[in-house]
């Protein structure tokens, strides 16, 4: 995977976990006490600029799309601007200074997304078309997924009976 995604070789990929001692390289978080339980590559990519950085733990990697302006400063990674600036000059296998500058001149053009400044528009309702009781399609409700996708899976799944009981469980339940 990381040849296919980052254009790293396995000796490369082994030399920058050398370099990051099993640690994430901007807060020191050790790989197993990462919210995954493992670091993942971070890399930069604009304008006409693309390289690897480094390990980070995903936290530090929110960090990084803040440093790349993807994304406004909050209070809780404004601490870490400078950590993430250090970490971004030294990009694991050193890019060259042009594309430094090609990643500088990007970041500097960019906007941040900042989700306040969007105006919230409700999503339409799609009725769902009830399906016939005698259906046996296999279950595909993702329970790994937030309580949104679970629902609309649900609503693709059963009938409208099935829902109408499957409310009134959860209502008693929740008395």
């Amino acid at each position: 995977m990381h040849f296919l995604n980052y254009d790293l070789t396995c000796d490369q990929y082994d030399d920058m976990r050398r370099r990051a001692q099993e640690r994430c390289e901007i807060c020191r978080t050790p790989e197993a006490e990462t919210t995954r339980g493992m670091l993942v590559v971070d890399h930069f990519h604009g304008g006409g600029a693309w390289f690897v950085r480094g390990l980070l733990c995903d936290r530090c990697n929110s960090v990084m799309s803040r440093h790349d302006r993807a994304v406004v400063w909050g209070p809780a990674s404004l601490p870490f601007r400078e950590k993430a600036a250090e970490y971004h000059r030294n990009a694991y296998g050193s890019p060259s200074a042009a594309e430094f500058e090609k990643a500088a001149d990007y970041i500097a053009t960019r906007k941040p997304f900042n989700i306040r400044n969007v105006p919230r528009q409700p999503a339409p309702r799609q009725p769902v078309p009830p399906r016939p009781a005698a259906s046996k399609k296999p279950c595909s409700v993702r329970l790994d997924r937030g309580v949104k996708d679970l629902a609309q899976g649900l609503m693709r799944q059963l009938s409208s009976t099935q829902l109408d009981d499957l409310i009134e469980l959860l209502q008693d339940g929740k008395q």
